[in-house]
């Protein structure tokens, strides 16, 4: 017997409304856990650079602010192989129209481990005459497993919720069904956006930085028994 169209349309919204209704066949939870924690950084990037200037009509020469420099970061404490030099030979402004009269430049970029090593770096390169120095980025060594371990930690957080849920209800959860981990990293922040104004002002308080701040956040389902 065939049914009219418009019967065969309704019986096929009422199924359809039938099957959304119905619940999983396999009961389950769906919970997030998040963790997160604050290091301090241990790889600070110093960006140092040296121009030549005029001062009273007596120009002070590239050579001689490099030396400086160099005398500076043997004071400091610094290994060589931490001090990379990031560009040379560059003409930022001229006085007059020779090239001789051209203020040449040259910068350094300096590999620290630790704010206080950073405080000392800038307590010895005061006298030099430093036409810039700022920091460029903040980094960990052992931010890959940081974040590995956050993870881990997070989805401990989440098996926790869900055993605590289910639990109020007098069940069980299972073994886990799904387990999806979100990126949720932020970018890494530093108090002293330019170390020139600490050389300038003795007075300043101690070098600090803010402390990186790393997130996870992990979602899973797991059966309820």
């Amino acid at each position: 017997m065939k049914l009219p169209a418009l019967a065969l349309l309704f019986l096929l919204v009422a199924f359809s409304s039938f099957a959304q209704e119905q619940p999983p066949k396999d009961p389950y939870i769906e919970v997030t856990g998040r963790a997160e924690i604050e290091v301090e950084p241990n790889e600070i990037y110093l960006l140092i650079r040296l121009r030549e200037f005029e001062e009273n009509r007596q120009k002070t020469s590239l050579e001689q602010l490099d030396k400086d420099f160099q005398n500076a970061i043997k004071a400091a404490g610094i290994d060589k192989s931490r001090v990379l030099l990031a560009d040379a030979g560059s003409n930022l402004g001229k006085i007059g129209k020779k090239d001789k009269d051209a203020f040449r430049s040259k910068s350094y970029q300096i590999k620290l481990t630790s704010a206080p090593e950073l405080e000392k770096v800038i307590e010895k390169l005061e006298p030099v005459q430093v036409d810039l120095a700022d920091i460029t980025r903040l980094g960990h060594s052992d931010l890959e497993k940081i974040n590995q371990e956050l993870k881990v930690k997070a989805l401990q957080a989440a098996t926790a919720k869900a055993d605590l849920l289910i639990k109020s209800i007098g069940g069980s959860i299972g073994k886990p069904l799904m387990v999806r981990e979100w990126d949720d990293y932020r970018p890494m922040e530093y108090s002293m956006a330019n170390v020139r104004n600490q050389m300038a002002d003795q007075a300043a308080e101690p070098t600090s930085f803010r402390k990186i701040k790393l997130q996870a956040q992990v979602t899973a389902q797991f059966e309820i028994k």
